[in-house]
């Protein structure tokens, strides 16, 4: 039998918490049904030597009394056992996803980044199941098989120790083998987990990703690498499933030697004489073999269930480690009751090191000023977007507010002076009032339908079924503009002190730019403003156009002032208008 992990099952407290009371209840239980169920042969046996003794004479009212009393406790309590292992097992499923989940909203952005989202999406859902139904339910399975091996040994003992100590000397033979093949089974299920994970992840991608599949043709392409990972998970699975299965009946062959063996000595026991001092009837033979199954099924049990637990280990593993991530750190002191002038020094930054995707930008103290950021993609716009929200730190350098580098002040304090409207708009299951007052929940609904208004949204949005309280999401039939525009009007809702437009009107035909124009100017008067755009037109009216190139600063000016610099600036926007 393979040896319990533990140090896995101490990293499994966390998701007990609040159940400690209701772990000691399933341990009293559990103890107290088998307790009763196992006394019923030892009370048999003496029956049977009361018949053997007494004949016809004999007073069997107190044994059947016992056996009946033992039965009905034992029941009663089986059935507790069953629901306190049913209900902490929902709680650690409860508490592993909140875990997952607040470990998700905490984490750096980088470790999101640079992982697969499927990845992210197969442990909440996949790997916490697999914790409940292997783990949980295959330790309570553990536990009840262990506390069965301790109480027979006690009634075995009392019975014969000659025998009992047969029994525990051959029983590590069908253990060792039970082991023998666990531990190579092991690594089947730990492929299985990988090669199951990989599939979701791909899965996932290509839904994601269903409409540049079908422009690029690549469906057939799709579909033959999902097949091999298919085929290689059905491997793996097969493989696992076939190692699991070959452990019942190797030990069922080990116990049934062990019980003939048994059958022979208890018998010479009974007929002849031993010096050993021990007094065995027929009665007692036939409560200690049936004490002799129910030791070695157990162990039988136990090597069924550990092949589960090794399973569930494999997805324990994967979601703590994703539950312990280090959080995202929280380096800022100070306060920040206003933002005022934006400033950068000397930025330098790369995701990988080695590799700056950000080379020296710098940028003069600015307050309620319209700054673009242009320039090829991969130039580094985003990446800046990204620091100022603090996503991510500098390697070197710094943006500062008021005077002072952001990493001074709370991350918290910085977003919430930040508004930002990203080229993807997200909707999330809900009303359209909800959605718009995602950042501010407490918003009435004239203050929702008046944000509404000032993005130009309120004209579709009243043309909805249900107006405001019309239901939307993924899978609703917005258009991306419209989409766009009630991010907009998410964003004008909280009239931020520093907003920022990250390709915010990629989305929009030209007749709802125009609509939007108005809208952003009113939005960004007297406030800082970061615009990132390709289209050109969007932003020749800004303070500052920074033209970027290999992250670093190749040209600033306003519009005109870079048009009459005919350098790479002027190529960008012509060739626009060609």
């Amino acid at each position: 039998m393979k040896k319990l992990d533990f140090k896995a099952m101490k990293g499994l407290l966390p998701y007990l918490k609040g159940s400690k009371r209701l772990l000691s209840w399933t341990i009293f239980s559990v103890v107290l049904s088998t307790g009763s169920k196992l006394a019923i042969p030892y009370v048999a046996g003496k029956a049977v030597n009361e018949i053997l003794e007494k004949g016809a004479l004999a007073d069997l009212s107190v044994h059947f009394i016992l056996m009946a009393s033992f039965l009905v406790l034992g029941t009663l309590f089986g059935y507790l056992f069953q629901y306190l292992t049913s209900l902490i097992g929902q709680r650690v499923i409860r508490q592993a996803r909140s875990l997952l989940y607040e470990s998700l909203l905490l984490c750096p952005i980088r470790t999101i980044d640079e992982s697969s989202k499927g990845d992210f999406v197969n442990r909440m859902l996949v790997d916490v199941e697999n914790i409940q139904t292997g783990l949980v339910a295959g330790l309570a399975s553990f536990l009840e098989g262990i506390v069965t091996i301790l109480v027979t040994m006690g009634f075995m003992f009392s019975l014969n120790w000659l025998l009992a100590l047969i029994v525990v000397v051959l029983t590590p033979v069908s253990l060792l083998v039970s082991r023998a093949i666990s531990k190579f089974n092991s690594k089947h299920f730990k492929g299985q987990a990988k090669s199951q994970s990989a599939l979701v992840a791909y899965s996932r991608e290509g839904l994601e990703n269903s409409e540049t599949v079908r422009a690029y043709e690549l469906g057939e392409e799709r579909i033959k690498e999902f097949d091999r990972l298919n085929e290689e998970n059905r491997k793996d699975a097969f493989r696992a499933n076939m190692g699991a299965s070959v452990i019942n009946p190797a030990t069922r062959l080990v116990n049934s030697l062990i019980n003939a063996i048994l059958v022979f000595v208890g018998a010479a026991t009974i007929i002849m004489e031993t010096p050993l001092g021990i007094v065995f009837l027929v009665g007692d033979l036939s409560s200690f073999l049936t004490y002799a199954s129910n030791y070695m099924n157990p162990f039988n049990e136990i090597s069924n269930v550990m092949s589960e637990i090794d399973y569930a280990v494999a997805s324990f593993r994967r979601v703590d480690a994703l539950v312990r991530t280090a959080r995202e750190k929280e380096t800022g002191e100070m306060a920040l009751p206003k933002a005022g002038p934006l400033s950068a020094a000397g930025i330098r930054f790369s995701y990988v090191p080695g590799k700056e995707v950000i080379r020296g930008f710098s940028l003069a103290p600015s307050e309620g000023k319209r700054i673009a950021l242009v320039g090829p993609t991969g130039c580094g716009k985003t990446t800046l977007i990204n620091l100022i929200l603090r996503f991510y730190d500098p390697d070197s350098g710094a943006f500062l507010l008021n005077g002072h580098p952001i990493t001074s002040y709370r991350r918290s304090d910085i977003r919430r002076k930040v508004g930002m409207v990203l080229q993807d708009s997200w909707i999330f299951q809900g009303t359209v009032r909800e959605n718009i007052a995602y950042g501010k929940p407490d918003a009435t609904i004239e203050e929702v339908e008046e944000a509404a208004r000032r993005a130009q949204a309120a004209s579709f949005i009243e043309r909805l079924p249900k107006g405001y309280d019309t239901m939307i999401g993924e899978g609703s039939a917005l258009s991306k503009g419209e989409r766009q525009l009630i991010s907009v009007a998410r964003v004008l809702l909280l009239s931020p002190e520093i907003v920022i437009l990250d390709e915010a009107t990629s989305n929009i035909d030209m007749r709802t730019e125009a609509l939007l124009g108005r809208s952003f100017r009113t939005l960004m008067e007297g406030k800082t403003s970061i615009v990132v755009a390709h289209r050109l037109s969007t932003i020749v009216e800004s303070d500052l156009i920074i033209v970027l190139k290999d992250g670093e600063i190749i040209e600033e000016g306003t519009h005109k002032e870079l048009m009459e610099a005919d350098g790479f600036y002027h190529s960008l926007y012509s060739a626009q208008f060609e």
